[in-house]
């Protein structure tokens, strides 16, 4: 294959150089782009045969033999020769873009030289005035040649289980987390399955292969998760909550720890503790934010019932949890974060130690006059963990005090000190967006901008990704379901003049989603993993456009 490839390239170089007629190299030129995308198309489709026909010889062999270290290694063969299938196609496909960008280049260089008022480029693409005229060169983070462009081969969806197994999954919850050297983790609900929870861990590399493990039961038999949620420490070790009944149940999570069998290419094995159940009476969504040295804080909503001398009490409740080095889990302390009922739990890191809670939370009267009551239905609230300790902020940001009916909402660092908070403002039918400044000394937030609306509508599901470009360009990235596609709201941010601009929504997915979840990769990429309505679920690295 490489004598094939070089002889194609070295003719593409020797009719760039050629010093015959210009429309003769010109046509020359042409063929041989034809013949390089040929090849590369040709040369993908005998890589495809191959190895299919060697996952078919590994899948006999499991079939075969009964030994537990056997199966798992064939296993990881299967999963590697999936991922050189990947590669090598990703590979092949870069070659069929170039040659399609060299046909685009070509064909501008010999157009009449119209303006871009006169030029209609295709979805995804951009028209910009160049030496040679009007071109249509394709978005960042598309390729093709201007005029057709799409996403790269590793931002197509993918299944998020093997085929077999997503034909006969309905997930719903799904959440998952990024964590140590690129690895990822992805808890779901299994309606097909009676309710289970199960998890699939993973691998990403910079170039956007993802190698994914087959999925593994984090519940007992016969238990529901309802709303999973998952963090992964530096250690390579997770802990994930839910709870066991969709209101009024029981709060669980089980710590686990991943390649401590020592056996060679069993890195993704999950070695699992037992769960433990820390709450009763749960009826919402937990949170989690990792910390160093394999810790994790547990965020969730808490309250003790009424007895005959007090009355029932409700708050919102923290715990740090040391997950050791084969995931057995051991509290280091209980810490309340506010006196008031909360729910809808969202969290960001702002720096190692240090985070931020957004949660609707309850009404409160005012000590003084009965009559007065105060919305905290979008507030904020201000963490540090200080050795085994956590300490909260007592100066709660209250984003909307006068408004009622606001549901989702997320969280996304954007900059040193600053993160932005998008919610669903239910009376209004408007997604709204603060930009919140904390004091690196007092830790008081404070709003530099906003709440403003970035959309019109209600979407089920408003959330957030961190950090979605760079750090030197900031951006702010909310998700939320559009009239009839996934959309994302992005927006560059002015640190110097605290101001929103340039803020464009994309559509990422051209269907809506019965659920989905996402986590920044860097480098303007993002993993999400989602489900639609028929519960299949699904994969995609999708890259950040900015024009």
């Amino acid at each position: 294959m490489g004598a094939q490839l070089q002889k194609v390239a070295s003719d593409v170089v020797e009719a760039g150089g050629a010093k015959s007629h210009d429309s003769q190299s010109m046509r020359y030129l042409l063929r041989t782009l034809d013949k390089f995308k040929s090849f590369a198309e040709n040369a993908k489709a005998g890589v495809e045969e191959r190895h299919t026909a060697e996952e078919q010889r590994l899948q006999a062999s499991i079939g075969m033999t009964q030994d537990a270290d056997t199966q798992l290694a064939l296993k990881q063969s299967i999963t590697s020769n999936a991922e050189s299938l990947l590669e090598t196609e990703r590979v092949y496909n870069n070659m069929v873009g170039f040659a399609d960008s060299m046909e685009g280049f070509l064909s501008a260089a010999t157009s009449k030289g119209y303006g871009c008022e006169q030029v209609t480029c295709g979805p995804h693409a951009s028209c910009t005035e160049t030496t040679l005229g009007a071109e249509c060169i394709c978005n960042e983070g598309y390729v093709g040649n201007g005029r057709d462009c799409a996403a790269p081969a590793a931002f197509i969806p993918h299944h998020l289980l093997h085929e077999g197994q997503s034909l006969h999954s309905q997930a719903r919850d799904v959440h998952v987390a990024i964590f140590g050297p690129n690895n990822v983790a992805v808890v779901y609900s299994d309606a097909a399955r009676g309710g289970m929870g199960r998890t699939v861990v993973g691998n990403i590399a910079e170039a956007g292969t993802v190698v994914l493990s087959p999925p593994d039961q984090f519940t007992r038999l016969g238990e529901k998760a309802f709303s999973p949620v998952v963090s992964g420490t530096d250690g390579n070790r997770l802990l994930i909550t839910w709870r066991d009944q969709n209101t009024e149940g029981l709060c669980w999570m089980r710590g686990a720890a991943l390649g401590v069998t020592g056996i060679r290419g069993a890195e993704q094995h999950i070695s699992w503790t037992e769960p433990m159940n820390f709450c009763r009476h749960q009826s919402h969504k937990m949170a989690l934010v990792s910390m160093p040295n394999n810790r994790v804080i547990v965020l969730f909503a808490d309250k003790v019932k009424a007895t005959a001398h007090t009355p029932a009490q409700h708050f919102g409740n923290s715990m740090i949890m040391d997950v050791g080095a084969k995931g057995e889990l051991s509290l280091l302390g209980k810490f309340q974060f506010s006196d008031f009922a909360v729910c809808r739990l969202e969290v960001t890191k702002l720096s190692l130690t240090s985070f931020v809670i957004a949660a609707r939370g309850a009404q409160v009267t005012d000590d003084l006059d009965s009559s007065v009551k105060t919305g905290q239905e979008a507030i904020a609230i201000f963490g540090e963990a200080s050795g085994d300790d956590l300490v909260y902020d007592p100066n709660t940001l209250n984003l909307a005090p006068s408004q009622t009916h606001i549901w989702a909402r997320g969280l996304s660092l954007i900059a040193p000190n600053t993160f932005a908070y998008s919610y669903q403002e239910g009376k209004s039918q408007k997604i709204m967006m603060a930009i919140v400044k904390v004091d690196e000394v007092t830790h008081r937030m404070q709003v530099v901008n906003g709440p403003s609306p970035i959309r019109e509508g209600v979407s089920p599901y408003v959330s957030m990704l961190s950090l979605p470009y760079t750090v030197s360009d900031p951006h702010t990235l909310t998700y939320f379901q559009g009239d009839t596609a996934s959309m994302v709201n992005v927006c560059s941010w002015s640190m110097t003049k605290n101001k929103l601009k340039h803020c464009e929504d994309f559509s990422w997915l051209d269907q809506k989603l019965s659920s989905v979840a996402g986590v920044h990769l860097g480098g303007g990429k993002a993993f999400m993993v989602f489900a639609p309505e028929s519960g299949m679920p699904y994969y995609a690295v999708f890259g950040l456009s900015k024009k």
